[in-house]
């Protein structure tokens, strides 16, 4: 692991000079994956009853926020090999046209199964607008902005869900193929793209001798590591969207209301985490201590929610888990950013994206096994998942006292 301050060494890889529209734009973008999911869940129920009648509906309909998640889970990892071999905006852009096409087509489909498919086509266009504007992130910005414009990504994706949550509710009342129809923002984002992003250095358009200055070599042990931590992140990222409304059923609240202003309380954890990371641990923490502390405290937060016996503790437990997942998620990201060389960013960045996302699949596997092993109540899985992440962080805090005595 390396110190942050390292990053100011490295080669900056463009010599155009960034604006705040560049940023916004790969901002805006990479946050389109919360739009994947976010906008659509108040529309299920009403999905579900005009799908009654089809065979497999119950398993069917549910497919349908799911399938994008898995195509970024198996394909980011591909997409990034392919920004680096042909290039990034040409794929960002045409990523960006098709996934309005196919993410908008669900308003005029009416087989359950074609709808499926379309999401499973709008998850491989998620994959590269998410890894691709990622890796544009690294490649026009270094230093402090970048662990700035990392952090704000995650931000951006908080608050995209905090938003959104709530207006896939108000746009819902119009009928369950309204919410598709807010996947067209990425049209509105395509022309932008073609008009402001230029196409930065990669190993499609670095000539040899630019490639041999870049100085550095992939390092695949390194960066196997960075992979396997992004998937215990997306397991760690993934607990509280997926069980918290269990956790909240398990002492006795009922109100769905209730248990949503408590996921937006979680969601302004994350938020305020990633300010947290951006302005205070990023520009001067090693990262060895960055990871010790997001995952100190979101551990805390998962071992107060086992304890947790009424509303105010489990929504305060939900704020402390996002608070340290806020810090987690831009440290992971600008950590594989620093160790990458540009000429395998895209593939670096896209591998991580693939783990991290894998994370999130196999979270209801582990902490249901974790429930059963136990034969305890969810909450104890929960805790005990915080038990196992703060070894993490006690092993972070290990290793980065070792690093700085051997300095």
């Amino acid at each position: 692991m390396t110190s942050t301050a390292a990053a100011g060494a490295a080669v900056r890889p463009v010599a155009r000079e960034p604006r705040l529209i560049h940023a916004a734009i790969l901002l805006v973008t990479s946050g389109l994956s919360v739009l994947v999911t976010a906008v659509l869940g108040p529309s299920m129920p009403a999905m579900q009853a005009h799908f009654a009648d089809v065979p497999g509906a119950d398993f069917l309909v549910p497919l349908t926020m799911t399938a994008p998640m898995l195509m970024m889970a198996f394909l980011s990892i591909f997409a990034g090999e392919l920004a680096d071999r042909f290039g990034r905006k040409r794929l960002l852009v045409g990523a960006a046209v098709l996934y309005g096409v196919v993410g908008t087509a669900p308003l005029v489909l009416d087989s359950l199964v074609a709808i499926i498919a379309s999401r499973f086509a709008l998850g491989v266009m998620e994959a590269a607008l998410m890894t691709v504007s990622t890796t544009m992130i690294g490649d026009y910005y270094d230093g402090a902005r970048r662990e700035r414009y990392m952090s704000l990504q995650t931000t951006v994706a908080a608050s995209s869900a905090f938003l959104l949550n709530g207006l896939g509710g108000l746009i819902a009342e119009h009928g369950w193929r309204a919410p598709y129809a807010t996947f067209a923002v990425s049209l509105l984002l395509a022309p932008l793209m073609v008009i402001y992003l230029w196409e930065p250095p990669s190993r499609a358009t670095m000539s040899v001798a630019e490639a041999a200055s870049d100085g550095r070599s992939l390092q695949r042990g390194l960066l196997a590591l960075i992979c396997a931590l992004g998937a215990v992140l997306g397991v760690v990222f993934m607990t509280v969207p997926v069980h918290l409304g269990y956790l909240f059923g398990a002492i006795g609240e009922p109100s769905p209301a209730r248990i949503g202003i408590a996921y937006a309380i979680n969601s302004l954890g994350v938020i305020a985490g990633t300010f947290v990371f951006g302005w205070l641990l990023g520009p001067r923490w090693r990262v060895a201590w960055q990871l010790a502390a997001g995952a100190g405290i979101a551990a805390v937060g998962f071992m107060m929610m086992r304890a947790a016996a009424d509303y105010n503790a489990l929504a305060a437990a939900g704020f402390v888990n996002g608070l340290g997942c806020g810090i987690l998620l831009p440290a992971m990201v600008t950590w594989n950013m620093r160790e990458l060389p540009l000429s395998r960013r895209g593939f670096g960045i896209g591998a991580y994206q693939s783990c991290f996302f894998f994370g999130f699949f196999i979270n209801p596997l582990i902490v249901v096994g974790l429930e059963k092993q136990l034969a305890a109540p969810r909450a104890a899985a929960v805790g005990t998942i915080g038990v196992l992440l703060l070894a993490l962080a006690a092993l972070a805090l290990v290793v980065g006292a070792l690093q700085r005595r051997a300095r």
